[in-house]
């Protein structure tokens, strides 16, 4: 017996470091996309990597908190702690970022959700859905949250209100997520057909390098807000189209990852603080400072260089060891207990 331990104890430790490396991977995009945005209109080699990186990366962090989502509908009882935490750290980033921005704040702003405090909001909305989730299955799950994220395009949620767009494009993605074991997607990754997945990813990221119109067709629906343009069933396309360009380049980078634990697996266990901090310096930046106004962003080698840096010593700085238990504890709040001690 306590060989057979042995045996498998390496194989769960690096399944464990599989997911954690894939969240840590995710978040470097995450905050290289949002640090070159300011530019990526104008710096054809950031635009390049911007429109790859939005390609996957909402959609693939949004399967894998699905994933992790399964411990908040157990047993017939609902987390309602870790929702409202979402809720309030949500409502919070917001109220932190339109300080940052010199926006207002009113009701309907901290309500309107168009940047990043969408996912802890979403992730509220989504959290909520897994006792439905559940009693649907898997089938029935998956076919209405497609559905609905079909049928999303067709209204205007464009302004962030309540961050509903985004929740309801992205659903299948988190739905996909808690129906799926990690046992299965550490199978799949095994599985010859995803070097397929790499070979096809990495001809869809040439073709961008080729030609800066060759997302035009779709692109719009990476951002999961932006409602459909021209007759129905070409927005409905245009989805679909991103839908399974995401769904490639997910199985390239599931296959890519390393499952061993290192550096990356550090960053995935400190996504939550990583997330809010670099938002808040990339604003303090954009509305503070006069560093997206320098003409040298937009040189495409030189701009690259100097963001790509301040990237990575954005993560650094904002993946301190010492702050990982106090964001950590703040998804940890036992709301409950405080609300019972409030009515006595």
């Amino acid at each position: 017996m306590a060989d057979t331990a042995r045996e498998h104890a390496p194989r769960a430790q690096q399944r464990v470091a599989l997911f954690d490396n894939l969240k840590g991977l995710l978040i470097i995009l995450v905050v290289c996309g949002h640090i070159v945005h300011p530019v990526h209109n104008s710096n054809p080699v950031l635009s390049a990597c911007f429109d790859v990186i939005y390609l996957f990366h909402m959609p693939m962090f949004v399967l894998i908190s699905g994933l992790f989502a399964k411990s908040t509908y157990r047993g017939g009882h609902l987390n309602i702690n870790r929702i409202i935490s979402f809720a309030m750290l949500g409502l919070l980033f917001q109220g932190a970022l339109l300080l940052v921005n010199g926006t207002p704040v009113t009701p309907l702003s901290l309500l309107r959700f168009p940047s990043a405090p969408w996912y802890l909001i979403a992730m509220a909305w989504w959290s909520s859905a897994t006792p439905l989730l559940s009693k649907l299955g898997s089938i029935r799950g998956m076919a209405i949250t497609l559905a609905l994220s079909l049928l999303s395009g067709c209204i205007e949620l464009e302004g962030g209100f309540l961050a509903l767009g985004r929740t309801l494009a992205f659903a299948p993605w988190f739905a996909l997520g808690y129906y799926v074991s990690r046992t299965q997607l550490e199978h799949l990754r095994t599985r010859n057909f995803c070097w397929v997945a790499v070979a096809f990813a990495s001809l869809i990221i040439a073709a961008r390098i080729v030609d800066p119109h060759a997302y035009e067709a779709f692109i719009p629906m990476v951002y999961g807000d932006n409602p459909y343009e021209g007759t129905l069933v070409a927005g409905i396309a245009s989805r679909i189209t991103a839908m399974l360009v995401a769904a490639v380049c997910a199985l390239a980078i599931l296959k890519l990852t390393p499952s061993t634990s290192g550096k990356l697996t550090v960053l995935g266990r400190r996504t939550l603080q990583i997330y809010v901090l670099h938002r808040l310096i990339r604003a303090a930046l954009t509305f503070r400072t006069g560093f997206y106004d320098q003409p040298i962003l937009d040189e495409p080698v030189a701009g690259t260089i100097i963001l790509l840096t301040l990237s990575a010593g954005v993560v650094y700085v904002t993946s301190w060891g010492a702050l990982e238990r106090p964001f950590n504890s703040l998804l940890s709040i036992a709301w409950d207990k405080l609300l019972d001690r409030r009515k006595r």
